[in-house]
């Protein structure tokens, strides 16, 4: 409306000025009065059209200029001026109130963030690619014990392996560094993300410090460990500490010791009969003890650059060569497919420690499916989750497992089975750390197991 109305003034002026022009062209030398009275009204009118565009001109450069010093207190009276005069008063005043709030919200969203940021206990900071520190948060001053971070090389006094981390660390990315700070080492979960401001690369790096929420697991874990520990040696020593006292009976009589003459056949016979169980639970305890070492004492890792399509050949025709011996040709043989997206796929990696982990894996699926007298399918599969990770997963459809034993079932020394030794989950889980990844396993009863594995 406001442009309609300053353009009919506009055309209204020019109307004006047209019309005294041709009135003084025609009257000039033939009526000497409407001659001076149509150049009077031309002079008067440019005048006045010089005028409104001029004050208007004010206006609009007044507001303007207000506008790029974010000045939002101008006001432009209502209710002076002819009515297109008013009406772009009162534009430009609501203009300048939606500014105003604008400006306002803005600020509250600052002020709201920055709150949020000065009181998690996440450490942010953003820098671009030559190290300019752009922002950090009071947690990365707090955690470092610095009051200003400028660049990131002063993070160099703190840890070179830190600044180190910071400029390689990709979008998306996740990573670990333990870090000694003033004598208090700290173990920093690190995640970095990367954004274009005005055609500049910042990368945003949080860091967190894990250590005691890693410390309450790791004293969890210890926890249970020692019960089933305490359970499988208790299961143990007992009879034994029960069978060597039946056994050192038979020789004594009260608190005196039988003669030879005393001993008879049967007390022979009996005395050996304990014995080798005493023998037997013995070489248990030994083989429980060699598991928990094995649990503990891994391989150094040697790391290659292992295509993953043919790393599941190799698995599958492992596996399948399995069945084909004597003891197991009377096991149902599983289906076994593979899945590489892209096929080229490749992941650096041990082949033997990961493949160890594979075997172990799709020979928790078979021995599941003999629960159900059934052959199943078994499918491996590779690719990359949305945030460009590879995972590798081994998904089978058998009798799957409840809660309760799915959370389970990486603690050492658990298992399910009679003949068990509840180590091989918990042995697979340590192998995939230490090519720093993740193992995890999802399960429902009756539709089957899938665990997955993210590098």
């Amino acid at each position: 409306m406001i442009y309609k109305r300053f353009w009919l003034v506009i055309v209204v002026y020019l109307a004006g000025i047209i019309l005294f022009a041709l009135v003084f062209a025609f009257s000039f030398r033939k009526d000497i009065t409407y001659s001076i009275i149509s150049l009077f009204s031309l002079v008067l009118i440019t005048v006045l059209f010089g005028i409104w565009l001029n004050r208007t001109n004010k206006k609009l450069a007044f507001f303007f200029s207000a506008v790029r010093n974010e000045d939002t207190s101008l006001f432009f009276p209502e209710g002076v001026g002819f009515a297109n005069e008013k009406l772009l008063n009162k534009s430009l005043n609501e203009l300048n109130n939606r500014l105003k709030n604008a400006k306002l919200n803005i600020e509250l969203q600052e002020k709201f963030y920055k709150s949020i940021m000065e009181r998690i206990r996440t450490g942010i900071i953003s820098f671009y690619k030559n190290g300019v520190v752009e922002f950090t948060n009071p947690e990365i001053k707090r955690m470092f014990g610095l009051d200003q971070i400028s660049h990131i090389n002063k993070l160099k006094n703190i840890d070179p392996k830190l600044v180190e981390l910071l400029e390689k660390i990709e979008s998306g990315e996740q990573k670990r560094i333990n870090v000694k700070v003033n004598y208090n080492l700290l173990s920093l979960a690190v995640h970095s993300q990367s954004i274009i401001i005005q055609n500049r690369e910042v990368k945003i790096v949080t860091l967190q410090d894990i250590k005691s929420e890693l410390d309450m697991h790791e004293m969890d874990s210890w926890q249970k460990l020692i019960r089933i520990l305490n359970h499988e040696i208790m299961n143990s020593v007992a009879p034994i500490t029960s069978l060597s006292s039946t056994l050192s009976g038979f020789y004594k009589s009260g608190d005196d010791q039988r003669s030879p003459e005393q001993i008879t056949p049967k007390i022979i016979s009996d005395t050996i009969r304990g014995l080798n169980i005493i023998e037997d639970h013995g070489k248990g305890l030994i083989h429980f003890v060699e598991s928990y070492r094995s649990l503990t004492q891994l391989p150094k890792p040697e790391f290659t650059r292992v295509n993953i399509k043919e790393f599941f050949e190799r698995i599958t025709i492992l596996v399948n060569s399995n069945f084909d011996s004597e003891g197991n040709k009377n096991i149902a043989r599983p289906v076994i497919s593979a899945n590489v997206v892209p096929e080229d796929l490749t992941l650096m990696a041990d082949d033997k420690l990961l493949a160890q982990v594979f075997l172990n894996i799709v020979k928790n699926s078979i021995e599941a499916f003999d629960q159900l007298g059934q052959p199943g399918e078994i499918s491996i599969n590779a690719g990359r989750n949305p945030e460009g990770r590879i995972v590798l997963a081994v998904q089978d459809n058998g009798p799957g497992m409840d809660s309760e034993t799915l959370e389970k079932i990486f603690v050492p020394f658990f298992t399910t089975k009679e003949s068990g030794s509840g180590i091989g989950l918990s042995l697979s889980r340590q192998i995939i750390r230490i090519h720093n990844g993740n193992i995890s396993c999802d399960s429902i009863p009756g539709i089957g197991t899938t665990i997955s594995m993210i590098f």
